[in-house]
């Protein structure tokens, strides 16, 4: 199959000089960039300095003032009811 694409110059610059450097036609060097590429939609997994800076920011999110939640309040104990006993 034959795409043709149009590639902004700095990329074209890329693949080129890529190309170059190891001997190869330069659409060698695309094909195994579209070989690598996730699907589209597709993300790679957070690192763990980035999922610390989303938690860090979904907290400056709370309000000033918020009591925190005791050990109680999140226990396992806590979350269930007599109720929960009565529906299985």
């Amino acid at each position: 199959m034959t795409i043709t694409l149009e590639l902004p110059p700095d990329l074209e610059e890329r693949f080129v000089a890529e190309a170059k450097a190891m001997g190869v036609p330069v659409d060698e060097v695309v094909k195994a960039y579209l070989y690598k590429a996730p699907p589209a939609g597709a993300r790679k997994p957070l690192s763990a300095e980035e999922v610390d800076k989303l938690l860090d920011e979904a907290a400056d999110l709370i309000p000033e003032g918020i009591p925190s939640l005791s050990d109680a309040d999140i226990s396992r104990e806590s979350n269930y009811s007599r109720e929960d006993d009565w529906n299985r």
